[in-house]
């Protein structure tokens, strides 16, 4: 068995091998890391975060927590075991995005509120690809308005499970 370390969100994956993508936060393998090769420490730190990457952090982490919020809420009102699971994943998700972004704020705790999500599995994807689809713009935007290098590879990286998600819901739709 091995460690491997995701450089996005700093957890741990033990494992005969480096997983595809990041259990945790979904980035993908490029991401995942030998752990004896990543420092735990300053993982999460930036030097001097400029004012623009610290507002699309605090809008990336509202981003998060509502969607994390609505994808429990659809998990817990899906007609289906199939959509349950994959709203329960989605939702897991989410959260661990939230709190990469809370450790890069320095913030202490996360507020989740309670989404508003419909009864009917069909309106809960279609209102899930409405908000990846805004997360995916979100992101790539933030990323070329990055002026720190890490943050700029965070909102990238996210930007690119953002769009796995997308890519699942649409088959989802069949």
């Amino acid at each position: 068995m091995k460690s491997f370390r995701c450089t996005i969100c700093g957890e741990v994956h033990i494992g005969d091998k480096r997983p595809s993508n990041c259990p945790f936060c979904g980035v993908a393998e490029r991401y995942i890391m030998d752990f004896e090769n990543v420092k735990g420490e300053g993982l999460f730190t930036v030097k001097s975060l400029s004012d623009e990457s610290r507002k699309n952090l605090m809008v990336a982490l509202n981003l998060e927590t509502s969607n994390a919020s609505f994808y429990k809420c659809a998990s817990e009102k899906s007609e289906s075991e199939n959509m349950r699971a994959l709203f329960k994943r989605l939702a897991k998700v989410e959260r661990e995005h939230a709190d990469t972004i809370r450790k890069y704020l320095d913030l202490d705790k996360i507020e989740f509120n309670n989404e508003e999500c419909s009864d009917l599995d069909q309106m809960n994807v279609e209102d899930a690809m409405g908000r990846e689809k805004s997360a995916l713009e979100f992101y790539r935007n933030s990323a070329k308005e990055a002026k720190e290098p890490k943050i700029s590879n965070f909102f990238m990286a996210i930007s690119e499970v953002e769009e796995g998600h997308l890519k699942v819901l649409k088959k989802s739709e069949n």
